[in-house]
């Protein structure tokens, strides 16, 4: 029963991996349709080259980026037996279009596929479709959307096609890896997000160990050591949350609440006229400063200032503070 319920699941799965309707390696169906500037042209045409066809929104920003991919390989490709072709789904704005054409140097036909015949017979499925049809008009390869390796995808196929690299170079062009530095970026941010979720529910040990990790993952992201710094705060061990401030604070000298933590730990070390300097100074430069306006009511209270104290106090209290231990600035996930 479990079988008969995922096999539709994955073949819809398989489906939608694909730009359009038609199968790679059959032929594609002709059509003929008026260009931009009143030329009838059919596929037909161009039989014995490389025929790139571009399906596109002109409202779309993922379509124009991939039109002006299409055209950067097309002037490179020109010689090569390679010809772009673009198609529209009708419109009332020709003027627009023309415009957009012109602003963005289009040397390859942009058809307007006014019945949708292009559409319908091709299984249209998503914008933009790029596909790659062979001499032989048949369908090589397609392209659904527009994604930051479009033209690398593109340009991979295009060249195994005109027998400039051999399929296992194609394969290697299309299974190029990010750079190490990004890879330890995600993990540090991963990381970082799963020592906030542990702060959330006050599981503070798994928040401290999960922390460290992110740092031990790229050492010079600020945000994990100012979330270590408030969390080294909460267990009293003021030392190394005041080495953690420190670390955040030179690594990101705008980073909001930093300066505000060295406040509070130099309030948790008795060292209240260092404590008020620092955080008057974070007051300065924080645009959200509840936090800051409350640890500075805090030194000014122990220091004995009673009316610099409740002057403090009423500027935190313009707003309900949020019992975290960690101000709103770390509370944020890394997106």
């Amino acid at each position: 029963m479990a079988l008969m319920i995922f096999f539709p699941i994955l073949l819809f799965l398989a489906s939608v991996s694909q730009a359009v309707g038609i199968p790679h390696g059959e032929t594609v169906p002709n059509f003929s349709l008026t260009s931009v500037n009143g030329e009838v042209i059919t596929l037909d045409r161009y039989r014995g080259a490389i025929v790139i066809l571009l399906y596109w929104r002109t409202e779309q920003e993922r379509s124009l980026m991939a039109l002006k991919d299409s055209q950067d390989i097309f002037s490179r490709y020109i010689n090569k037996r390679v010809q772009v072709v673009s198609i529209t789904p009708g419109i009332d704005e020709r003027d627009e279009l023309i415009k957009l054409i012109k602003e963005n140097d289009i040397k390859f036909p942009v058809l307007i596929d006014t019945e949708r015949q292009v559409f319908g017979d091709y299984g249209i499925r998503v914008y933009p479709s790029t596909l790659i049809v062979d001499g032989n008009s048949r369908l090589s390869y397609d392209i659904p959307g527009h994604s930051p390796a479009y033209k690398t995808v593109l340009e991979a196929h295009l060249q195994f096609l005109l027998g400039e690299i051999d399929e296992k170079k194609m394969l290697d062009l299309l299974t190029f890896r990010k750079e190490v530095p990004n890879e330890s970026l995600a993990i540090a941010k991963r990381r970082y997000n799963l020592a906030l979720k542990f702060t959330q529910t006050q599981l503070y040990d798994q928040a401290i160990y999960a922390a460290k990790k992110s740092i031990e993952a790229k050492p010079d992201l600020a945000k994990p050591h100012m979330l270590l710094g408030f969390l080294y705060l909460e267990m009293n061990e003021n030392d190394m949350a005041y080495e953690e401030f420190h670390k955040a604070v030179v690594i990101d000298p705008l980073l909001r609440d930093a300066k505000t933590g060295l406040g509070a730990t130099l309030i948790a070390k008795g060292e209240l006229d260092r404590a008020v300097e620092t955080l008057q100074d974070a007051a300065e430069s924080n645009p959200c400063p509840i936090r800051t306006y409350y640890e500075l009511g805090r030194a000014y209270e122990l220091k004995g200032e009673k009316d610099n104290s409740i002057e403090m106090y009423k500027k935190a209290l313009g707003e309900i503070v949020r019992e975290h231990i960690v101000p709103s600035s770390i509370s944020e996930e890394y997106r």
